[in-house]
């Protein structure tokens, strides 16, 4: 005897009448199961002084009569109905043993029953017939049957459909429930939960704050000066670039695709690589192919698709990514971007190794905002809601990226690269940080932030200690350069990684392949430590075009970067 069970409230918007004329219906028309397999209907009751209720009680009893006396026998009835509660051991008992679950709600927020049944079916792996109208439907679809609970047929198909199930399909089915039930836990949740928030505290300080100041050139200048051991991290588009008119000209969109460095900067670009005492970062959201066209020529370090891929101009692309990083999403939101962009004239997405990004730049303004409204919902309900990544909102853009991927997470790690390349000496005493980045890669800004640390016995900024430096990391695996830009194999999605500890340098993210055992931590931050002697006074983070920011100062335009920049080749 096969068992199908349903665990509701007694409640209008559960379904429970649907639910059984439905199981009346599949025995009408497949009279060979009627001794086979019998319904168990718990049905919690509710608000039983609420005159209407009462009525569906009584509606519900008569169903249930009627059905137990057409196709009941002296040794078996087809529907047993209880009208109350069990304990949780016994209900987790009847999880494990049912074939087919049953849960027809005509609206539901959720739906805890249908995660309930999945846990408990690890060894059974029953069939899940579920409504499409429970939140539930959103996170276990792609597992269980859907129905709408109306259509009375429809259910009575399902459940014939349940119950002939091969058991090769009813693993698979399971399995892919079953993974999303004990991966998206509750301590994951509250795990997310906390990142939004702090996320949303960021972007909240970030309104409320006042404007920064113009980046003092004269005082920068002088303090690149006299350092030591100089780091320019700079960002690419809108920061290094030649100015692109927004205004709707067809062939600044063909340029803005294809960016091309600024003409004027390339002298003083020039000048800057060739001192010895300057190392040169540009990291960038763009392509690995797209930096080199335009950065080949330089001594200089390029960080592609916001730090996921790095290499030095004389060098291989090697990648950063965390190793088990996954992008299983991304065939499911092509079509989504594709259809977008079809119908958003003037708009266009691209296809990346880590993310993909929409841009409507060159769209109309009031259109484009309302197609990237459209799009966020049918994102968040639909092909991302399950997926552990991050919507990232530009002033007319929207990219979609595994979470844990920003600029300021990947930089820890570049760090690590270009010390043990360049066997240096002498700690990192001038850090200048510039770029029109999106607000969820700022966290670069603020990770080059000086605090001293609190902990007494936090190791002091001293020389390093060159041949040491190597055996404290694992240098990232190379890749070569291809068309195409570098790839990794991706199979598992890292959980969020935590805010930025300002307080050390060395900032391991989640999933990072550089993450240390416990006991190597206090070792690791001494060498964190070792690598910067960065005074505040020293560091100059700038945001290029963007007065919402958490960087230091503010630069207008590409223009004033590469004037900027000029000052310090020259040295005025």
């Amino acid at each position: 005897m096969l068992v199908m069970l349903g665990v509701d409230r007694l409640d209008m918007i559960k379904g429970i009448p649907q639910k059984i004329l439905a199981f009346e219906k599949f025995l009408e028309e497949n009279p060979n199961w009627r001794d086979k397999v019998v319904l168990l209907q718990i049905a919690v009751p509710t608000r039983t002084d609420v005159p209407e209720y009462q009525k569906l009680t009584s509606q519900v009893h008569e169903i249930v009569g009627r059905i137990n006396g057409r196709f009941g026998s002296l040794t078996a009835v087809p529907i047993h109905h209880l009208d109350r509660s069990l304990d949780f051991h016994a209900l987790c008992a009847l999880y494990a043993v049912t074939d087919v679950a049953l849960v027809t709600s005509l609206r539901d927020g959720m739906n805890l029953v249908s995660y309930e049944f999945v846990a408990c079916q690890e060894a059974k792996k029953g069939v899940l017939i579920l409504s499409e109208f429970a939140g539930a439907a959103q996170s276990l679809g792609a597992g269980a049957i859907l129905v709408n609970p109306w259509n009375i047929t429809e259910v009575a198909a399902s459940i014939a459909q349940a119950l002939n199930m091969s058991a090769e399909e009813r693993e698979k089915r399971h399995q892919h429930n079953f993974h999303h039930v004990t991966k998206h836990t509750a301590q994951e949740w509250a795990e997310m939960f906390v990142s939004e928030l702090n996320d949303t505290v960021v972007e909240a300080q970030l309104r409320t704050s006042k404007e920064p100041p113009e980046l003092p050139q004269n005082d920068a200048v002088e303090r690149y000066l006299r350092s030591g051991n100089r780091l320019l991290i700079l960002g690419f588009n809108s920061t290094l670039t030649e100015p692109v008119d927004t205004s709707g000209n067809r062939s600044d969109q063909i340029r803005e695709k294809n960016p091309n460095l600024h003409p004027e900067l390339k002298e003083h670009l020039t000048a800057l690589c060739n001192d010895k005492k300057t190392t040169i970062v540009v990291l960038s959201g763009s392509k690995s192919e797209v930096l080199d066209k335009n950065f080949a020529e330089y001594d200089m370090w390029l960080a592609a698709e916001n730090g996921m891929f790095l290499h030095h101009t004389k060098g291989d692309w090697m990648t950063t990514m965390p190793e088990h990083l996954n992008m299983e999403w991304v065939d499911s939101l092509k079509h989504v971007f594709e259809y977008f962009t079809e119908r958003t004239p003037r708009s266009e997405f691209e296809i990346r190794t880590t993310s993909l990004v929409w841009n409507y730049k060159y769209a109309d303004v009031e259109f484009g905002r309302l197609q990237a409204r459209d799009m966020l919902q049918h994102l968040w309900t639909g092909p991302i809601s399950n997926a552990s990544v991050d919507v990232v909102q530009g002033s007319r853009s929207v990219e979609v990226r595994p979470v844990g991927v920003t600029k300021g997470a990947a930089i820890d790690r570049i760090l690590g690269e270009i010390v043990h390349n360049k066997s240096m000496t002498t700690p990192i005493d001038y850090v200048l940080c510039v770029g029109h980045f999106l607000g969820k890669d700022e966290d670069v800004y603020t990770f080059f932030e000086p605090e001293l640390p609190s902990d007494a016995n936090m190791a002091k900024c001293k020389p390093i200690d060159a041949p040491k430096l190597p055996t404290e990391k694992k240098a990232p695996s190379k890749l070569p350069a291809t068309k195409s830009g570098p790839k990794s194999s991706q199979t598992k999605t890292p959980k969020p990684s935590p805010a930025p500890d300002k307080r050390t340098v060395n900032n391991h993210s989640s999933g990072s392949s550089w993450r240390a055992s416990p006991e190597k931590v206090k070792e690791k931050e001494k060498m964190a430590w070792s690598v910067l002697d960065l005074k505040g006074d020293n560091y100059f983070s700038c945001a290029v075009g963007r007065k919402r920011t958490s960087a230091r100062y503010l630069l207008g335009s590409s223009d004033d970067v590469v004037s900027f920049l000029s000052r310090l080749a020259k040295g005025t």
